[in-house]
């Protein structure tokens, strides 16, 4: 099949008008039922048919829905199957649907190429062969299926990971399924994912190269082991990095990563220098670990496009002496000029205006140590050094930082759990109004760049998604990454309009 067909047949598959699932069951524990329930719970309004040819799922429902033995006894012609059967009786499924001239599928159940003997490879061999033949694509198998917003009335998710995500603006293809899932909880609001599983039909070139002609997926993001095709995958990207950020975590880089890679989706993992070296030079953003990988694609989501100055400028604001000492270490290090006012025409100037707001015993100078005073002066601080136009962007500490980390407070005694109340109280207090404050900020200045630091690690936490819900960038635990994904997506932005310019 050549991969026009391929990505004709992807528009069926990723919006389809009914979908039935191959294994469906009732019993919770298993797969068939947390695919079923996915589908269902994620928003997906069209038809879905459970199939099951056990004589106790005649005239039964699972979740509401009705269940057929076969996909012949379905009412109607069906775009869209998930197998979720054991590994025997896969290739059968599929003939099955191609007998009923279904020409999509996801298969969930895993067992085939990433099994290393000689019975579970000719399987592999032998399901690729029916599938080719019979004009069918699949993802998988061994995976966790995929998820598509292109329908926003009608989201589906035929998968069984851990995830509710929501219609966005962001691609993620992943060949690993858990780290999919892990992806979509952290995002939350996702145009397509796929977990690309052993890649025997549709391949991870596949997918990027229809997100990358998808008008409504402005960012992708890729957890791989492995590239089945490296010169199309270097062409994709070389045209889709001039519109679209791409961000890249690459796995099996080591022996012993390279070697799990081979066992987990039976793909060849590759030099990491190569990868890098590659990613260079077709734009591709790349990511060291997941942390700084999950930043990556946010920011490249709330800050681009950035100025391209002859470094980034930076200024740091925050209550603590300590911290704007190490932010401004950081920031030097990753080559991002942390702004001297007592150089700049005007700075002298804005040092006076902001030590209105300040003892006088204030750092005066930029990073600004505001001593201990975290109160609204600090909003009117950030305006003032907003104003200027003396930086790029401004770092400065969350209002995230003070309420989890009083969240994680243990008490010795009565009367310290006395203090913590009153501590978690005035935390609560203080993150409602500062992060009000912070939000303002944020609308007032659509075109400046702020990051919010938090200190704690938490992520997912829920007054972090309050910051993700208006695509304010706050990142927590170690610091280092505010400097590295500015560092890196102003690399990219060089690249851009280096390419866009005709340079």
């Amino acid at each position: 099949m050549d991969i026009e067909e391929k990505l004709d047949l992807m528009k069926v598959m990723f919006n389809p008008k009914n979908v039935a699932v191959m294994g469906a069951t009732d019993s919770i524990m298993k797969i068939g039922f947390m695919v079923f329930g996915s589908i269902l719970s994620c928003g997906f309004t069209k038809k879905v048919y459970g199939i099951n040819k056990s004589p106790k799922y005649e005239k039964k429902k699972i979740l509401g829905n009705d269940v057929y033995p076969s996909l012949d006894k379905c009412p109607e012609p069906i775009d869209l199957v998930g197998v979720v059967v054991p590994p025997h009786a896969v290739v059968d499924s599929v003939k099955q649907a191609i007998e009923n001239e279904v020409r999509t599928a996801a298969i969930i159940t895993a067992g085939f190429g990433e099994v290393k003997t000689e019975e579970r490879q000719d399987e592999n061999k032998q399901l690729v062969k029916v599938a080719d033949k019979g004009g069918l694509i699949f993802v998988g198998p061994n995976s966790m299926g995929f998820y598509s917003s292109e329908d926003k009335s009608s989201p589906l998710h035929l998968g069984f990971g851990f995830m509710l995500p929501r219609p966005g603006n962001l691609s993620i293809i992943s060949q690993s399924g858990t780290m999919g899932t892990i992806l979509c909880n952290a995002f939350q609001k996702i145009r397509y994912f796929v977990s690309s599983g052993n890649e025997a039909s549709l391949t991870l070139e596949d997918y990027l190269e229809y997100f990358s002609k998808d008008k409504e997926t402005k960012t992708i993001a890729l957890f791989a082991e492995g590239l089945r095709a490296g010169k199309r995958f270097r062409e994709i990207c070389s045209e889709t990095t001039k519109t679209k950020p791409i961000i890249f975590l690459k796995a099996g880089t080591t022996k012993s990563g390279a070697r799990a890679a081979n066992s987990h989706t039976g793909s060849i993992a590759g030099s990491l220098d190569i990868y890098r070296s590659l990613f260079k030079q077709i734009g591709v953003i790349s990511a060291d670990q997941i942390d700084q990988f999950i930043y990556l694609v946010k920011g490249a989501q709330y800050l681009l496009p950035l100025p391209t100055n002859e470094r980034l400028r930076a200024g740091i604001i925050s209550g603590g002496g300590g911290m704007i000492v190490h932010l401004a270490d950081l920031c030097e290090k990753h080559g991002i000029n942390v702004i001297d006012l007592n150089t700049e025409p005007d700075g002298p100037k804005l040092i006076n205006d902001i030590s209105k707001y300040l003892p006088f015993y204030w750092s005066h100078n930029n990073p600004v140590d505001m001593v201990a005073n975290r109160n609204a002066n600090a909003y009117e601080i950030i305006k003032l050094m907003l104003n200027s136009d003396y930086f790029d962007v401004i770092l400065t500490m969350a209002s995230a930082t003070f309420l989890d980390r009083m969240k994680e407070l243990k008490p010795m005694n009565e009367i310290g759990e006395r203090m913590a109340e009153v501590m978690k109280q005035r935390a609560s207090e203080m993150f409602e109004d500062g992060y009000k404050k912070e939000l303002e900020l944020h609308q007032k200045y659509p075109n400046k760049k702020i990051i919010f630091i938090a200190i704690p690690p938490n992520m997912g936490g829920s007054s972090f998604q309050k910051y993700d819900e208006n695509n304010m960038m706050v990142i927590g635990g170690n610091p280092e990454n505010a400097a590295i994904v500015l560092k890196k997506l102003y690399d990219y932005q060089k690249y851009v309009n280096s390419k866009t310019s005709g340079k």
